[in-house]
């Protein structure tokens, strides 16, 4: 994450004539680690930011998502199923595994002890049976199968990370979220995702967030465009704090964060049930 504000900032609250090159350094690892620090005091991301994330169903009208507030919503996917399996069944290996990266396959085999990876690319590969392809083509017992009815699906939608599953003489099951969500109202400052609207026009009205654990993908961005400038002052006011700490006694600490700092952040914390 980058730090929540400037060191020309920081100086404003330090309230120091001039500053040596160390207090320099020191003001900009005190912003960094106060940045830290707020965002786990707060429980949340400040910056704006894309989050892919998995959600269980809840069995109610709303899903909250993680990060606030919702900038928008690229995607939601639920369903999640098979749609590749891999395998490795040569005797010269005595382990193999498939893994799924951010950018394509992992596929580590390990025979008489030396351990080989094999790494296919979504982006040289967009289809799942491009994809499969392209393992079968690397021989040393490597094959893959795409699941009918699901060869022309986008292989980047396979989503990191899976596995490592071991392969080794047995199908490893690669999943997908293979349905698109098609109404959802969305809540935007406390990031939330709304079915069952009453409306009579609402096609999706009485609907719940059905499904069990990891039944959704969702894609999102979250936060803010500009760091609320209550929040930048509670940093300011940490790292002032801190700053002074060290000339005073840095063998002892203050109270973490500073009173008026912790008034400034409360009314962005993410309470716990």
């Amino acid at each position: 994450m980058p730090d929540l504000i400037t060191a020309a900032y920081a100086k404003r609250r330090i309230n120091q004539d001039s500053f040596t090159s160390g207090e320099d350094d020191t003001i900009d690892e005190l912003i960094t680690a106060v940045s830290k620090a707020i965002q786990r005091y707060c429980r949340r991301q400040f910056d704006a930011q894309t989050f892919d994330q998995l959600h269980d169903g809840t069995n109610s009208s709303v899903l909250a998502l993680r990060e606030f507030p919702i900038l928008s919503v690229a995607r939601v996917a639920y369903g999640p199923a098979t749609v590749l399996n891999v395998t490795n069944t040569s005797a010269a290996n005595q382990r193999a595994t498939v893994a799924v990266t951010s950018t394509g396959l992992a596929l580590v085999r390990v025979a008489s002890g030396v351990i080989t990876t094999d790494a296919p690319t979504f982006a040289a590969n967009v289809t799942l049976a491009a994809l499969a392809t392209a393992v079968n083509a690397l021989g040393n017992g490597w094959s893959a199968s795409v699941v009918p009815g699901h060869e022309d699906r986008a292989s980047a939608d396979l989503r990191a990370t899976q596995g490592a599953f071991d392969a080794k003489n047995i199908h490893a099951a690669l999943r997908m979220h293979i349905n698109e969500l098609s109404q959802y109202e969305v809540n935007a400052e406390r990031g939330w995702l709304i079915r069952g609207y009453s409306d009579p026009d609402f096609e999706d009205q009485g609907a719940v967030w059905h499904g069990g654990w990891h039944y959704y993908r969702i894609i999102y961005t979250a936060g803010f465009a500009t760091v609320p400038e209550d929040v930048q002052e509670a940093a300011a006011e940490w790292v002032a704090a801190l700053f002074w700490q060290t000339k005073d006694n840095p063998a002892s600490y203050p109270e973490l964060p500073p009173t008026h700092a912790a008034l400034l952040l409360n009314p962005y914390r993410k309470l716990r049930i």
